[in-house]
């Protein structure tokens, strides 16, 4: 029963996120082909997209590398390699994120057309990259470790277990603004 409310909580997180990488890709391809009128309009979407990344979603990451993979480890070993793995893509998620906000905060700076465009090349070039890498990494969580964590944590059912809920819920059931 606590397993399915946490993986509750968890894919609703990744939805958050998931809706706002659609939103992405919709604003690396306006700043793309909208051109110079809609320039400052296109990055101060950008810019929103940015902060909801480098606030919920490295919050979503902070509670699995500090709460949630700890706990499975110890409690589910088997996820070990896995969770490994996805604790690298949560530090290319961070390497890439800063990336992408250095880009987007140097492009309004360049003066030249020709430097623009090649900094619009290099913001597009990052966003995708984020944009595949958190689906896929999205994907690999719910089908991979929220499945085994409902199925092998059934019978863990008691204090820490609801120790896991609790935190679960305090960092990301309210963490929403």
């Amino acid at each position: 029963m606590m397993g399915k409310a946490i993986k509750k909580l968890l894919e609703e997180d990744h939805a958050d996120i998931d809706r706002n990488t659609h939103l992405l890709q919709d604003s690396l391809t306006n700043l793309c082909y909208e051109g110079k009128a809609a320039f400052g309009k296109n990055l101060k979407e950008l810019q929103h997209i940015l902060e909801f990344f480098d606030d919920e979603a490295a919050r979503h990451v902070q509670f699995e590398e500090n709460v949630l993979f700890p706990f499975l480890k110890v409690h589910i070993p088997k996820l070990e390699s896995l969770l490994n793995i996805l604790s690298s893509e949560h530090e290319s998620f961070k390497h890439h994120l800063s990336d992408f906000k250095f880009y987007l905060a140097s492009i309004s700076k360049m003066e030249s057309r020709s430097e623009r465009s090649k900094m619009i090349e290099k913001i597009r070039e990052t966003g995708t990259y984020l944009i595949f890498l958190l689906r896929n990494h999205i994907q690999t969580e719910e089908k991979s470790v929220y499945e085994v964590l409902v199925r092998e944590l059934r019978p863990l059912e008691g204090k820490e277990i609801e120790d896991l809920a609790k935190q679960c819920a305090a960092i990301l059931g309210n963490g929403k603004h």
